[in-house]
């Protein structure tokens, strides 16, 4: 479908079995339908880089580690990780390979590039595992004060998961407890590798003033509702405040659940837009299966006002032949073994290279402003 008119897709149902034959209308969730709506919040302005320290006193070499930046970003990238030691190695070589090198200096502050990772739970444990948890927790500790780029989310249910809230739950943390705000905010898998110049180039062409959600839907089971796979996806600010300060019960957040299949279900119970129709399907779902929602739903969508945009095979497995190349792939997946992903990162680079371009992103000229380290 990626790979036909757009046109066509009304037709493909006609003669393509769903597997998942017909769904059912998506559940409302009806405290994040009374929040705000996500086209109300104000969008940051881009300024040069300010900063403030994270520690009330520090050694002079350490002024540049403890320092803390607050002016807004033009994208958060945070990367799931987990609080083991095989995501610590991956972090590790992330950190290494250095994605920011692909924006000049002067613009790296309006990247933000952190890791996304729960606790290890250390009661009731064996003696045995204890010890492993407790030492696998002071290296994330000793990490954490050396690079000052983890956000630890404390709450997740079970102290880290996959399918039981941690979207949700960093969404809400980056909307309420995060120290900056930013245009877009993306959630990547640490098997994924971000093409930074091609991810910039391309969001650069979506406006965030407009609730937004993207990603790929390439691939996506379709006994679920509409959704973007989970290797990449991410929003419009608006968007994420609207999922952080809704007041959702702890129990309707967390509950076990494809995390990335739940997202997309979430999407429909953002609030109306003002100029919503609440009688119109979506808005006000029916109580029966209807084979409308076996197709994406209108964009942007009529009810929440919400554009959903599908990056198609700009996301995907890497070499894989439906999948875009390094010239406007935007990300890379399944990526599991280190070398794999050192050699994909090299190859997005040689490309470039290849056609005569430096694997670097190209500010416009409008941002000449906010330039500044």
């Amino acid at each position: 479908m990626h790979r036909t008119p757009p046109w066509t897709h009304k037709y493909w149902q006609k003669f393509l079995h769903n597997p998942a034959d017909l769904l059912s209308p998506p559940i409302i969730i009806p405290e994040l339908r009374e929040a705000p709506w996500a086209g109300s919040w104000e969008l940051p302005y881009l300024t040069q880089s300010t900063y403030t320290s994270t520690k009330h006193s520090f050694e002079e070499e350490d002024k540049v580690r403890y320092r803390q930046i607050t002016s807004p970003a033009l994208i958060m990238l945070h990367i799931f990780s987990t609080p083991t030691e095989k995501s610590r190695k991956r972090r590790n070589l992330i950190r290494e390979l250095n994605f920011l090198d692909a924006i000049p200096v002067e613009y790296r502050h309006l990247v933000e590039l952190k890791f996304i990772i729960g606790v290890n739970k250390l009661p009731d444990q064996s003696e045995e595992v204890y010890e492993q948890l407790k030492e696998e927790e002071m290296a994330i500790e000793d990490e954490l004060k050396k690079y000052n780029d983890l956000i630890r989310l404390k709450s997740l249910k079970n102290g880290e998961n996959m399918n039981n809230g941690k979207s949700w739950e960093w969404l809400r943390y980056v909307g309420r407890e995060g120290a900056r705000q930013a245009w877009w905010v993306l959630k990547c898998d640490d098997d994924t590798l971000p093409l930074i110049p091609n991810l910039l180039q391309t969001l650069l062409t979506l406006d965030p003033n407009q609730p937004t959600y993207f990603g790929s839907s390439l691939g996506r089971w379709t006994g679920y509702h509409y959704y973007f796979q989970g290797m990449m996806y991410g929003f419009s600010w608006g968007v994420v405040k609207t999922m952080a300060v809704a007041d959702v019960p702890n129990s309707t957040r967390n509950y076990h659940w494809d995390e990335d299949a739940r997202m997309g279900g979430v999407m429909f119970s953002l609030p109306l837009s003002p100029h919503a129709d609440p009688k119109q399907p979506y808005c006000s779902p029916p109580d029966r299966p209807n084979p409308m929602y076996s197709l994406p739903p209108p964009n942007p969508d009529p009810c929440t006002g919400l554009l959903r945009v599908d990056m198609g095979s700009k996301i995907g497995a890497w070499n894989n032949w439906l999948i875009d190349d390094e010239q406007t792939a935007i990300a890379w997946h399944e990526l599991k073994d280190d070398h794999d992903y050192r050699n994909a990162y090299e190859q997005a680079k040689e490309g470039f290279a290849k056609n005569g371009k430096e694997y670097k992103w190209v500010a416009p000229e409008v941002f000449k402003s906010v330039a500044g380290i």
